[in-house]
């Protein structure tokens, strides 16, 4: 997996993003992606180093406050669509800790 150094998330990244969003494990979204379990690791770390983010809840967290994802009210009656990505890739992530 290439690293963007400008810190945009790639469509794939942005794909496990949502998959973790709706609480997906590693190995559930290795399965319905068909990829290894390590490739998902590998793009959740990319993830976590490009948001800052200190662990997956953080990370989503995160990924809302930047806009990179956002709460669906158009579907509260379905959990596994909470969750919609906004279209925004580019991520300009505070450092843990600073305001």
């Amino acid at each position: 997996m290439t690293v963007d150094s400008s810190g945009r998330l790639s469509a794939r990244e942005l794909e496990i993003l949502l998959l973790a969003a709706h609480g997906l494990s590693d190995a559930d979204m290795s399965r319905r992606l068909s990829i290894s379990p390590r490739t998902v690791a590998s793009h959740m770390r990319s993830l976590r180093e490009k948001l800052c983010a200190r662990n997956r809840t953080h990370l989503i967290v995160t990924a809302l406050r930047a806009g990179v994802l956002a709460l669906r009210a158009d579907r509260a009656d379905r959990l596994e669509e909470t969750f919609r990505l906004t279209g925004r890739s580019g991520v300009r992530a505070q450092p843990v800790g600073v305001a």
